[in-house]
Parts: C-alpha cells; sequence; structure tokens
C-alpha cells in the first residue's frame, strides 16, 4: 500500500509541480546578465553543458522549460520528483549519478550531446558536498566536445529548505538573477591527471557568478 500511496504522491507532484512553478516564476523579476542570455543560447548556440548548483535549478527549469535540453537525474528518490517535473516541462531526462547508474549514465549522456541536444548538470549533485564541483561533468565535456556554461543564480529573497543543498525557493514577487559565466573548453586529448585543473576552474567560475548574482538581486 505504501509503494500505491507513493506513486499517487509522485503523478500529483508532477502534475501540479510546474502549474505551481509557472505561476511562481510569473510573479517574479528574472534578470539575465547579459540581458537575453537564454534566448541568445537556444537560438543562436552554441550547444552546450548547462551547469549550475543544485540548489539554485528552479528557476532555470522555468527558463529554460520546452527547449528539449536533456538532464542529469539521481536515482533517488527525490530526484523522480524532480524528473516528474521537468518531463512536464519538455526537458527529457538521463537517469543516474556519481554513485548511482553513473557508467550507464554517461554513455546515454554523450549519446544525447551526438544527437544534437544541449545537457544539463548540476555539478555537486545528487548528494554534495554542496558548492563542490564534482569531476563527472568534466569528463562529459571531455567525451561530448561541449563546452560547459557555468550559470550563477541570485535571489532577492528566498525560503531555504532544510536539505543537503540548502535548495532555494524564491519568494513571489522577488527578484532572481541569472549570471552566465564564459564557456568552458574541455579538449579530447587532455590526459585524466589534468581534469582537475577543469574542475577547480568550473567550481571557482561557479561561485563567482552566484556571488555576483546574489549582488545584482539586492541591488
Amino acid at each position: 500500500m505504501s509503494g500505491f500511496l507513493n506513486d499517487i504522491k509522485m503523478t500529483v507532484v508532477g502534475l501540479l509541480g510546474p502549474v505551481v512553478l509557472r505561476l511562481l516564476c510569473l510573479t517574479l523579476r528574472i534578470e539575465e546578465q547579459p540581458a537575453g542570455s537564454s534566448r541568445k543560447l537556444f537560438t543562436e548556440g552554441p550547444r552546450a553543458i548547462i551547469a549550475f548548483w543544485h540548489a539554485t535549478m528552479l528557476v532555470l527549469v522555468y527558463q529554460g522549460r520546452g527547449q528539449g535540453i536533456r538532464v542529469l537525474i539521481s536515482r533517488h528518490t527525490d530526484g523522480e520528483y524532480i524528473a516528474r517535473v521537468i518531463k512536464n516541462m519538455g526537458f527529457g531526462v538521463v537517469r543516474g549519478s556519481s554513485t548511482r547508474g553513473g557508467a550507464g549514465a554517461m554513455i546515454n549522456m554523450v549519446k544525447e550531446a551526438e544527437n544534437g541536444r544541449f545537457l544539463a548538470v548540476t555539478p555537486d549533485g545528487p548528494r554534495g558536498p554542496r558548492e563542490v564541483a564534482q569531476s563527472g561533468i568534466i569528463f562529459l565535456a571531455k567525451k561530448t566536445g561541449l563546452p560547459i556554461l557555468p550559470i550563477g543564480l541570485g535571489y532577492s529573497n528566498c525560503w531555504r529548505l532544510p536539505s543537503w543543498d540548502g535548495f532555494r525557493i524564491p519568494k513571489p514577487f522577488s527578484k532572481v538573477v541569472l549570471a552566465f559565466g564564459e564557456p568552458i573548453s574541455v579538449p579530447s586529448e587532455v590526459r585524466e591527471e589534468e581534469l582537475e585543473s577543469y574542475r577547480r576552474m568550473l567550481e571557482k567560475s561557479l561561485k563567482r557568478l552566484s556571488a555576483d548574482a546574489e549582488a545584482a538581486a539586492v541591488q
């Protein structure tokens, strides 16, 4: 019975989540730096692996809706809730992580890139440590040839959930700033021992962009 009730709960979340998210985001003042970055990205390219901290995904899901982006989502229960919601907002889902189903997920993400899709990864997911980039996204960039596009988010006012990542939900009528960084390309010939420098580069970029976005959001 508990499994049946859990399935019902997941179905309800999958159906109502997109509605609630759209209604919330319609009240927000969403600002991109540089202005029009998401529109330019999806209309002019180039394709990329979009990278952002796990706690900040909510508004990015809204901004990227309907673009067919393939998102790497964990096989954990909370990942299932996220997968149900974003599927109903026009995303594709690849299940797996660095700890569960990682090899298969990586192969599937590479295939999605070969099929011309944008990819999205939270470098600190699915279980942290918070805002510490893992190396999986660097390996994915090396294999696909796609640049990593880091995006930092800042909020003028938000709720923080008591989760490992401090998941953020912007409060209605607040301001949210998305700071788009410079793409990070990982050459295919890079040796394994050199990947760490790219991991540090991505982590530093995301932290700087997040700080810039936070400062801009309260102005």
